[in-house]
């Protein structure tokens, strides 16, 4: 036999105690009587000794004991049981088109979609997952693997305009998905992060292709339905929008609908990234997905005992007050005490300094969660468990339980404030987690920083990650988001130039503005006009004097390199092929 929780055996010191004090008072009344009268007298008068309630204390002392046990989680016996290995090839198709440019999310619809994807990377453990670009055409970028820190470092380097083709065609991402991935095999996944304009190719006739192959799509899009214009940045390092060819104003919207139709007719699914919890939401809706067995494993598992102790407990618990002789008064106390419990339970103000969420979430816990003990561990493990199952809100929920039966405890801040900020609540989440850092845990100031990351403050950001790199200098993730937000901060900084500089612009326009009205009475002198120069006519060149041909041996080997060489001068001769001009380049 072993316990799972042998902390609580320590409690075990109690209820032994109370058995010994027991002992103590029964030998002092018995004492007491036989200095009143010898038994012989009290067995005439009363029938008997009088009853000093030693075994009624037993009693009850060994159901504390049953209960000590139970919460130390006794288990014995095994169940063995055979693992099912299964795992889904994943590619990921990500639009690289100039659209994805557009800024109606920060930083930008293939950043925004791009920190999603690493956000989602830890949930597809497991699974072999590769990456395709795409624009007007689609190369692939990282072929099928399980090392997914290699996935999220190629993904680090994925830029708008990495394809030469322009525009957006998401008929080829899908031939390149489908180039990735096995022929045949359940568990075979596309998953399409883009804005949902598809300028060039058959949608339907990928659709089918999809379809026929027997692969789900999954469309993550990126960016709003209102859009934006797309910006472009200059050689001079100025930002002006893309234009189509008439001079208007590019303005690219996101289409849900695109992808919509792709997953309808594959069975997948769509996934708004500007949905709180996205990643999770990714994870949860690949997990409703069927997968394929690639193995098997042997797993045992132990077997918990505690219901017998609780039964044993209940058992010695009610011998106990059938030994009473205040019965009565005792079941009616029991009974006012179970009335009574949740009003005033209810009507406790939380501690000083309780957080919000757990403060809401403690007014909600039921009363019996106050009493037994060990309330706020077993509610942390059940978050836990809901967290790693991808439920971020129940988690979150459990969490903030724990946190109001324990609020001092800062590793209970540290999960509850995990969990707010997965699931998008970063106001709840920042002061949790600078308490949980200010306790210490390290893992606490990587989340702060992250966080402080996706509402863009880089400052705190760098400060934050600086120091969760020092704790963890081999740690990858730390590394990556610490990167992000030195990234972060040099292009605000570069904003923050950019803008002063248009000012100064501005500020000099206007004086030239101020300075042309006070000058426009009078004359500006007209340019000279250059004199008119003869063209002078191009000499012809002098033809190249034929040069005398060495000849060779009668050798087949030479005729053959002459003629190769022969061939590689015309092909040099060929002219090069003309870029394709798309009409729609975005």
């Amino acid at each position: 036999m072993r316990f799972a929780e042998p902390a609580y055996l320590w409690l075990l010191l109690l209820p032994g105690a109370g058995v010994a004090l027991a002992w103590l008072r029964h030998r002092q009344r018995r004492l007491a009587t036989q200095r009143l009268a010898s038994p012989s007298v009290w067995r005439q008068v009363m029938g008997g000794l009088p009853a000093t309630g030693l075994w009624r204390m037993v009693a009850w002392c060994a159901a504390a004991a049953c209960v000590v046990l139970a919460l130390a989680r006794p288990q014995w016996g095994e169940l063995p049981r055979q693992v099912s290995i299964r795992t889904r090839d994943v590619v990921l198709a990500v639009d690289v088109s100039d659209s994805m440019r557009c800024q109606d999310v920060r930083p930008s619809r293939l950043g925004h979609g791009l920190e999603l994807l690493r956000r989602a990377l830890p949930g597809l453990d497991g699974n072999r997952v590769g990456v395709v670009t795409f624009a007007g055409d689609a190369y692939p970028l990282v072929p099928l693997t399980t090392d997914l820190d290699a996935v999220g470092t190629f993904l680090e380097g994925v830029e708008p305009g990495a394809i030469a083709l322009p525009g957006s065609n998401i008929s080829r991402a899908v031939d390149a998905g489908l180039e990735l991935l096995p022929e045949e095999g359940t568990g075979r996944v596309l998953v399409l992060v883009t804005d949902g304009e598809n300028l060039q190719g058959n949608l339907q006739a990928a659709a089918d292709r999809l379809k026929k192959a027997g692969v789900r799509a999954i469309g993550i899009v990126v960016g709003t339905a209102d859009g934006g214009p797309i910006p472009v940045v200059d050689r001079d390092g100025k930002v002006h929008y893309k234009r189509d060819r008439g001079g208007r104003v590019v303005v690219t919207h996101a289409r849900r609908s695109t992808l919509a139709r792709l997953a309808a007719a594959t069975g997948g699914s769509v996934v708004s990234s500007t949905s709180p919890g996205a990643p999770e939401e990714l994870a949860r809706r690949m997990a409703e997905l069927q997968s394929r067995a690639v193995g098997t494993s042997r797993e045992v598992r132990r077997v918990d005992r505690f219901p017998l102790f609780l039964i044993a407990a209940a058992v010695f618990l009610t011998l106990g007050f059938a030994l009473s002789p205040w019965r009565k008064l005792a079941v009616a106390a029991l009974a006012v005490l179970v009335l009574a419990a949740p009003p005033a339970l209810a009507q406790q103000a939380p501690p000083a300094g309780t957080p919000v969420a757990a403060s809401a979430a403690g007014a909600h816990l039921p009363w019996w969660q106050r009493w037994i003990p060990g309330g706020s561990r077993r509610l942390a493990r059940t978050g836990l468990g809901r967290w790693r199952a991808h439920k971020v809100r129940p988690a979150a929920k459990a969490f903030a339980g724990a946190a109001a039966l324990d609020p001092q405890n800062p590793a209970r801040s540290y999960d509850l404030g995990t969990a707010l900020a997965a699931q998008g609540d970063l106001k709840e989440a920042a002061p949790l987690l600078e308490a949980a850092r200010r306790a210490g845990m390290s893992a606490a100031t990587y989340n702060l920083g992250t966080t402080a990351l996706e509402k863009r403050q880089a400052k705190p950001a760098v400060t934050y990650l600086r120091e969760a790199l020092l704790a963890r200098p081999d740690d990858p993730k730390v590394k990556r988001n610490y990167e992000l937000a030195l990234k972060l901060l040099e292009e605000q900084r570069k904003q923050k130039e950019q803008k002063k500089q248009n000012r100064d612009d501005q500020g000099k326009r206007g004086k030239e503005q101020e300075k042309g009205k006070q000058d426009g009475g009078r004359q500006k002198p007209s340019p000279q006009k250059a004199a008119n120069r003869p063209t002078p006519t191009p000499t012809p060149g002098a033809q190249p004097r034929p040069q005398p041909q060495r000849r060779r041996p009668g050798n087949p080997l030479f005729g053959a390199l002459e003629r190769a060489e022969a061939q590689a001068r015309a092909n040099m001769k060929r002219p090069t092929p003309r870029a394709v001009v798309v009409e729609k380049d975005w």
